[in-house]
């Protein structure tokens, strides 16, 4: 009896197990389907994610439209075309010849004659009046009164005489009568020089003097004090003192004032 009873309980038992396990099986079984596709979805939502990330980087913004808040370029508008002109060339017209002025090619040196080179100076020494020219015959000027080019380093760019260039030991005589009141046989500046006195050489009271420069040293027989004549020798022509070349450095006061003596002796040598 006791094995009887237990057979119907053992089967209802095992009915019972294998409904739990059905159930259990199909409850895991739901979970896991649902996992699959939720973990597909995130996949797909990542590669949209890195394709869209993609573009964007490899696209420039100003594809997607102005950036900036930038308006856009405005379209170019071609101009209105006007009514077209026609020229009609005869077969016979040619082209004007190029017109060229003539040149010529100056030196250095010569340009600086041409601004403050004295070749044009002219003088005539009659010399038979009481005002005389310190030559006897017409020699070249070789620079005149005023501004110039320095010609040697220590020399003046303001010249205040007149430079007289005869051949080497040129005589040089008075232009006019009157006293020495200075020589000086120097190394520098005018070098062997003489000053003369004229007074009141031409009557209206003012006072001239003449001076004579760079002649040749122990050349000067004069001495300060001494009275000379219109004519009378003073030296001869060298180059002492500062200077470039042999001439005679020529200069004429006016109560003491340096003036442009070409002019003063044109005016006054006869």
């Amino acid at each position: 009896m006791t094995g009887r009873r237990q057979a119907p309980r053992r089967a209802a038992v095992e009915r019972a197990s294998r409904e739990v396990r059905v159930s259990a099986g199909r409850s895991a079984k739901v979970p896991k389907k649902r996992q699959s596709f939720g973990a597909r979805l995130l996949s797909l939502g990542a590669m949209i994610f890195a394709g869209a990330l993609a573009v964007g980087m490899s696209v420039p913004a100003s594809a997607f439209g102005p950036a900036g808040g930038s308006e856009p370029a405005a379209a170019e508008v071609a101009p209105p075309q006007s009514d077209l002109q026609s020229v009609e060339v005869a077969s016979d017209a040619t082209a004007p010849e190029t017109a060229r002025d003539g040149y010529t090619v100056l030196s250095w040196a010569q340009m600086l004659v041409q601004k403050y080179g004295t070749h044009t100076y002219n003088w005539d020494p009659s010399n038979t009046g009481p005002i005389r020219w310190p030559f006897p015959m017409e020699v070249k000027i070789s620079s005149g009164f005023g501004e110039r080019a320095a010609p040697c380093n220590g020399c003046s760019s303001m010249h205040m005489g007149l430079d007289f260039q005869p051949p080497n030991n040129s005589p040089i005589y008075a232009i006019a009568s009157g006293t020495v009141v200075q020589h000086s046989d120097d190394a520098f500046g005018y070098g062997n020089h003489v000053i003369i006195d004229h007074g009141d050489l031409l009557g209206d009271g003012v006072d001239v003097q003449t001076l004579y420069a760079h002649m040749q040293h122990g050349s000067v027989p004069l001495n300060v004090g001494d009275h000379i004549e219109v004519g009378d020798f003073i030296g001869l022509v060298g180059m002492t003192g500062t200077a470039t070349g042999i001439h005679l450095h020529f200069e004429v006061h006016l109560d003491g004032v340096q003036v442009d003596p070409y002019k003063w002796l044109k005016a006054n040598a006869k």
